[in-house]
């Protein structure tokens, strides 16, 4: 079976896409902060011992017990909506070399922190750096000068900072953008999956997978799914076979054999001049949406984003950015 999930998700109107010549609002500029990172690097004994104080300080900032990810993030280290609500932890990929993927020259782990707790979330990490250091910087979308114009180190006593040896690793360079390496590319590099599009350190260059994931007030939650207030229109099937129609309300469930190409979405409940994210989530051997946490591995099938209001009411998925491309549910893995 498959289940349908979706986000009815809006985002403001964009920012200028370049990163270049910007700075942020901390510096009198218009770069808005939409999360920060609190790195610890270097000396990999005293990891655990840091990790697991900080999150037993913060727990009731953190994911709540039983949640599917524990205290990780569901999320890479590329991620940077502002509406995540949660402190969460991403393991590190920098092991002893320096790659596009690990833009550090030694280990390292870090938290994702919501702007609303960072200062409070710095202070702590200070009082318990013990033999790490520590970094801190901000996510404003444009990764290249995050991690070169406004990052703060605090080294050990008598010691340098260990810097960035490359900054390959940051594929996202437009204000307001991130992206999802968990959907985009699940077993890949941290890299938006863009690994083999940036061979380069610019400023200027983004990968297209970075999609907008600033929210301001008053506008509508990005990138955090939600059930419709009012039930999506799909077609599904084979046409001229076996073609169905009807509403799409939470928690539906589909056969395998009813999606063997993409479904035609719409929506008529749109904000004019929003944007739009549609995910559709398989169950391996799942047989109804409460399965969903119990049996862990949900499956991506399709993801579209930055779908405009108007294209959302006709089903026109042509000018929206397909982050996933449709994959029919695999019949033979119970999905």
């Amino acid at each position: 079976m498959a289940f349908l999930a979706w986000g009815v998700l809006g985002h403001g109107p964009d920012y200028a896409k370049s990163c270049e010549n910007r700075s942020w609002t901390m510096d009198g500029g218009d770069l808005d902060v939409m999360s920060w990172h609190i790195h610890y690097l270097e000396n990999v004994s005293d990891f655990a011992r840091f990790r697991q104080e900080f999150i037993a300080h913060f727990r009731h900032l953190f994911p709540a017990n039983g949640s599917a990810f524990g205290t990780d993030c569901p999320f890479g280290p590329n991620y940077a909506s502002t509406t995540h609500p949660h402190m969460c932890h991403i393991p590190g990929e920098c092991k002893l070399s320096v790659s596009s993927s690990c833009p550090f020259p030694v280990p390292q782990e870090h938290f994702s922190i919501p702007v609303q707790h960072v200062s409070e979330a710095w202070e702590f990490a200070q009082k318990i750096q013990g033999l790490v250091t520590l970094m801190l910087h901000p996510n404003t979308g444009c990764q290249h000068d995050d991690h070169l114009k406004r990052i703060t180190w605090l080294p050990l006593p008598g010691q340098k900072s260990p810097g960035v040896a490359t900054f390959l690793g940051f594929p996202c360079n437009i204000p307001g953008t991130g992206c999802n390496d968990s959907a985009v590319e699940p077993n890949g590099p941290p890299q938006c999956g863009c690994t083999d599009e940036l061979p380069h350190a610019d400023p200027s260059q983004s990968c297209r997978n970075c999609i907008p994931m600033h929210v301001e007030a008053g506008q509508s939650e990005a990138f955090v799914l939600n059930c419709t207030d009012a039930p999506l229109k799909a077609f599904f099937g084979v046409r001229g076979l076996n073609l169905h129609s009807g509403e799409l309300k939470c928690g539906n469930i589909f056969g395998a054999r009813d999606l063997p190409v993409p479904p035609s979405i719409t929506h008529q409940h749109v904000t004019e001049g929003a944007y739009y994210l549609l995910v559709m989530l398989g169950i391996p051997g799942a047989s109804s949406p409460s399965k969903m946490l119990a049996q862990g591995g949900l499956t991506r099938q399709w993801i579209v984003g930055n779908i405009a209001s108007a294209d959302l009411r006709a089903g026109n998925f042509e000018p929206a950015l397909t982050v996933s491309p449709y994959s029919p549910p695999d019949n033979s893995a119970g999905t």
